[in-house]
């Protein structure tokens, strides 16, 4: 179990970050030949990334609310992001072959993504009592200058 930092942190990133979010939408339960396979790959793909931090991936965290798969993820840029994507070498692009071939139409199983490029300073953390987490956990942490609402004071990149 992650150790609980008590009090107040903040992020301490000075650069861009992207924010993916994407998952996978189980549409027809009975259908477990089809979202196996893609829930199977999915966590291929994320330990793919997980081993290598040159591919650019910060973090990742799952979260499963009723028929959907979530995954959150923090990379460095969009570039890397595409590069992986795109790469003849990696397990995402012939997962995505293989979607195409047998799932892309049928209805079975819906994918989607988000993704979100936040220029340097653009973003807003603020963790209580918590393991690192989010973005906190992607990149670096720091205590926060204030902890009371009514000090209008700033953190360093616009966390309040």
């Amino acid at each position: 179990m992650a150790k609980v930092r008590p009090g107040r942190v903040v992020v301490d990133y000075g650069e861009a970050v992207v924010v993916f979010t994407g998952g996978v939408r189980i549409n027809r339960l009975w259908k477990v030949g089809t979202w196996v396979p893609v829930l199977v790959a999915l966590r291929k793909i994320l330990r793919e990334l997980e081993s290598d931090p040159e591919l650019g991936l910060l973090d990742s965290r799952f979260a499963v609310s009723g028929r959907v798969v979530m995954v959150v993820q923090y990379w460095r840029s969009g570039e890397h992001l595409e590069e992986y994507a795109h790469s003849q070498e990696r397990l995402h692009r012939g997962f995505w072959k293989w979607f195409n071939r047998s799932v892309k139409d049928n209805g079975d199983v819906g994918l989607w993504h988000e993704l979100y490029q936040v220029p340097a300073g653009a973003f807003e953390t603020s963790y209580f009592n918590m393991p690192p987490f989010g973005l906190a956990r992607a990149t670096k942490e720091k205590e926060a200058a204030r902890t009371d609402p009514d000090d209008h004071h700033h953190d360093h990149h616009g966390s309040v």
